[in-house]
């Protein structure tokens, strides 16, 4: 086997180190000229998953614009201020070469709204503020006597120790179906919390302890009472361990 030279090693490291730089110069070259190509100018910005907000108010805060060259749009920069929009809990946002961005987002859904002194609070079930509205919204739950201060968009009021088993009721309302079903939740006092139902149906709920067992047996009761057509105005939870249905003798007649 012919040896190798030190002199024929030392030629070819050189012949290595400038094809490298050769590669390396190129790339530069053709990423410059990238930047600076017409071919690569977005002309298309696609909003896909939303629904609340408008797509304009979506492209405006991520800050990328049309006429932009699509290499020196800062994904990450436009994500966190798309984050600042209190209805967007996850985004993704991507390159469509040459002349595409496509802003990929899921938005956060109002599950209940607190009147706080003339206005209504928007929550979403991990408890975010998603809007502060002066018109109370007819399609949600409205809980009262919860005391919310000094907060706003985008904050999370479930992080509040204080309203634990508040947290919990709406929480667990909301995973077994029965917030939905609430017209109006009155927690003024949390050891006579009262309810009315969208079918006009009020519950005297008592205090907040074993709130998870209480609203799943409320549940089941309400399943009952539809299934069976009784006419009931009224359900008593807070008169000991078995709740008492009321019937309405107007529509038992």
């Amino acid at each position: 086997m012919k040896k190798i030279s030190r002199v024929e090693r030392k030629m070819r490291r050189r012949r290595f180190f400038f094809r490298f730089i050769l590669l390396i110069s190129l790339i530069l070259l053709v990423f410059a000229l990238a930047l600076n190509s017409d071919f690569f100018v977005i002309e298309n910005i696609k909003v896909i998953g939303n629904i609340k907000i408008p797509k304009d108010n979506i492209i405006s805060a991520s800050s990328i614009n049309i006429g932009e060259n699509i290499f020196k749009v800062s994904t990450k920069s436009a994500k966190r201020g798309l984050m600042n929009l209190p209805y967007i809990k996850e985004v993704k946002i991507k390159r469509k070469f040459p002349k595409g961005i496509i802003i990929d987002i899921i938005e956060r859904k109002e599950i209940i709204q607190i009147k706080e002194i003339s206005s209504f609070i928007l929550l979403d079930i991990e408890g975010h503020i998603l809007d502060i509205a002066d018109i109370q919204n007819e399609k949600l739950p409205l809980l009262l006597g919860l005391k919310i201060e000094d907060k706003k968009l985008g904050d999370n009021i479930f992080l509040e120790s204080e309203i634990k088993e508040n947290i919990e009721f709406i929480s667990e309302g909301h995973a077994i179906g029965l917030l939905p079903k609430m017209k109006e939740i009155n927690m003024v006092d949390n050891n006579n919390v009262n309810i009315r139902l969208i079918d006009g149906i009020s519950v005297a709920f008592g205090t907040l302890d074993n709130v998870k067992y209480k609203l799943n047996y409320l549940n089941e009761i309400l399943k009952n009472i539809e299934k069976e057509q009784i006419p009931c105005k009224m359900i008593l939870m807070d008169r000991g361990d078995n709740p008492v249905v009321v019937l309405d003798e107007e529509g038992e007649g």
